[in-house]
């Protein structure tokens, strides 16, 4: 997509995004049938949302649209910079299900989230391990990402969700690492694990041992592509487990986050050949160090620190890259700004060792700042700078911008 298309497209989604009183004149009372002069609307005027609620929130049905887009270049370095400039866009429709508001003999509640991405990232003129947008699916996909059902079991305290999941929806995720645009900061398609753009049938158990203390472990089919079929025919399996822990420091009582965990995957074979076992383990680590005066649960504006590691050991050979270890870390600040009390500002740097050769090594640098233009649109001017991706190429920069509506 040319440029000064992506540009129009920009201006529209801001134009659309405005106040509904650009949209509708608001009417004092109800006009006569005849009167064409103003648009009487049911919704709230306070409503930014483009699309109406579609049912109502004591329904039991929730339907969450959000279109998230960009538009990326390479500067420099990297595989190749002409023709570099790609725009990239993601549309999540999600349905949520609450059984017992819906007044149906079904316990607990179940999810539908329907993906849909379009455009070109810039996977082939960088050439990075670590997946530069989080949006990236390299080939566009039109899927269901996931379908769950979820119930606790017996009053037991245990939740079971069972179904199509994306495993970074509950395990190996960091709030305060969620704004940034590297895939990296989130769960890379690099990694192997079925998440985005490829979740797979899962069963996951979760429980709150102790308060602030959660306990969760699951089991996946792994190594699954985007084939037609409820399972792949791999043979191979993923399990992982995971202890988080919330606490406040004693002194200013500051929020922060420890979570420990562990990864195997069995053997299996694909069609690149087979698939040797491999083990992980992975500490990650959130706090903020700074809140502001006015901050609140809801809104918590401040200065706050995370980073993760994440070391695997795989006992044979594999047809895949190997990441044997790979660590990142940052800070965010909510609210740096007089008056922008919601824009957060970002930088993180993440590594992995290789085995492909070259340097063997690759180091990603992220810059970001998030601003919220009102309820609906986002717009985020995004830097990074990767040195040797992959390890064998040129040292790369990438600029960028992308904008996130909720529909």
């Amino acid at each position: 997509m040319r440029l000064n298309s992506v540009l129009h497209l920009i201006f529209l989604i801001l134009v659309l995004s405005g106040p509904r009183a650009v949209l509708a004149q608001t009417c004092a009372e109800e006009p006569p049938l005849e009167s064409l002069d103003c648009i009487p609307i049911t919704q709230s005027a306070d409503d930014p949302t483009l699309i109406p609620d579609w049912f109502d929130s004591e329904s039991g049905i929730s339907v969450t649209p959000v279109y998230y887009g960009e538009v990326f270049t390479n500067a420099h370095g990297g595989i190749a910079t002409d023709g570099s400039t790609q725009y990239e866009g993601l549309l999540n429709l999600s349905v949520d299900l609450d059984f017992e508001k819906m007044k149906l003999d079904i316990p607990g509640r179940a999810s539908i989230l329907f993906q849909n991405t379009h455009g070109r990232g810039l996977d082939e003129y960088v050439g990075a391990t670590q997946i530069l947008s989080n949006i990236d699916s390299f080939d566009n996909i039109t899927q269901i990402s996931e379908l769950w059902w979820e119930v606790e079991l017996y009053e037991s305290g245990i939740t079971m969700r069972v179904g199509k999941q994306d495993l970074s929806n509950l395990f190996l995720t960091m709030d305060y690492a969620s704004d940034f645009i590297n895939s990296a900061f989130g769960l890379s398609p690099s990694a192997g694990l079925p998440s985005f753009p490829t979740p797979s049938p899962a069963v996951v158990f979760m429980t709150e041992i102790h308060p602030g203390l959660h306990f969760r472990v699951g089991g996946w089919d792994a190594y699954r592509s985007n084939a037609n079929g409820l399972f792949s025919d791999n043979n191979a399996a993923l399990f992982i487990g995971e202890m988080e822990y919330n606490y406040t420091t004693p002194f200013r009582d500051l929020p922060g986050k420890f979570t420990a965990g562990f990864t195997y995957h069995t053997k299996g074979v694909v069609p690149a050949g087979k698939i040797p076992r491999a083990f992980g383990y992975y500490i990650q680590f959130e706090q903020f160090l700074f809140l502001e005066a006015d901050s609140t649960d809801d809104q918590r504006q401040g200065l706050a620190v995370f980073a993760q590691h994440f070391p695997t050991a795989t006992y044979g050979s594999s047809p895949y890259p190997l990441i044997p270890h790979d660590a990142l870390a940052g800070f965010v600040y909510t609210g740096l700004l007089r008056g922008r009390d919601q824009d957060v500002t970002g930088a993180g740097a993440g590594w992995v060792d290789l085995d492909q050769g070259g340097t063997d090594h690759e180091v990603m640098v992220e810059v970001f700042y998030k601003a919220q233009i009102n309820e609906s649109l986002s717009i985020q001017p995004d830097l990074q700078y990767v040195t040797t991706p992959s390890g064998i190429y040129p040292d790369a920069f990438v600029a960028g911008l992308r904008f996130q509506l909720d529909l």
